[in-house]
């Protein structure tokens, strides 16, 4: 299964959009509010800005890199590499983010998780189910992050205690049933683009992707990647 042009650029979009939306906040904020914050506040919001533009540069890069491989063979890159290093670096970029947020993350997955896919495929997944677990928390929320291997596979797992689903719409978003008239989406999954590239990726990998969740009791966001 090859992918688009327009999905690729779709995907780059789709990614880029939190970091700008974060920047562009933050720095409303920071003008708005020039006079009233102490010297050391703004030095800790302009350093919030230069690291959420790196790390925006440093994915746009890698989302580059990445759409010129998979424009130009016919399936995803397969070769091992270290989901628990991927997901370390993936939590760490949202470590100030989730203490504006006062939102607690937790990694409790090993350090060393070798698996076979490919790497961007995975990061894509792994940063768009984590986005989604941090627009469901509130103040005061946590975020655990866990993995467990299989007989052929390892088991992710990004847990929340946000606002939750009903079994409807967690059908409506993860099993590809369509909506009826009335029905709603969470907020915090916007038009459902990024879950839907999240479970192409899923069976692009080879993979599963499935949720459990209670409406008011969080939500517990599954997917697999086979082991190496």
């Amino acid at each position: 299964m090859k992918l688009t042009t327009n999905k690729i650029l779709s995907i780059i979009a789709h990614d880029l959009k939190d970091p700008l939306t974060s920047i562009s906040g933050i720095s409303d904020i920071l003008i708005s509010n020039w006079e009233d914050f102490p010297e050391e506040e703004k030095t800790d919001i302009l350093n919030d800005i230069r690291d959420t533009s790196d790390s925006a540069l440093k994915l746009l890069t890698e989302l580059l890199d990445w759409s010129r491989k998979v424009n130009a063979v016919s399936e995803p890159e397969q070769k091992v590499f270290n989901a628990g290093r991927e997901i370390a670096i993936l939590m760490a970029a949202l470590l100030r983010k989730a203490r504006w947020k006062k939102i607690e993350l937790k990694n409790e997955a090993p350090g060393e998780i070798p698996v076979m896919g490919d790497v961007n495929m995975f990061n894509a997944i792994f940063r768009n189910l984590l986005a989604n677990a941090m627009k469901s928390c509130h103040e005061g929320g946590e975020i655990t992050v866990t993995a467990e291997k299989g007989e052929d596979h390892w088991a992710f797992c990004i847990a929340d205690s946000g606002v939750g689903m009903t079994s409807r719409q967690v059908q409506i978003l993860f099993s590809g049933v369509s909506p009826a008239p009335g029905d709603q989406v969470p907020e915090n999954y916007g038009n459902g683009f990024g879950l839907i590239l999240c479970r192409d990726f899923v069976n692009l990998s080879g993979g599963h992707l499935w949720a459990e969740s209670q409406e008011g009791n969080g939500t517990r966001v599954h997917f697999t990647f086979r082991s190496a």
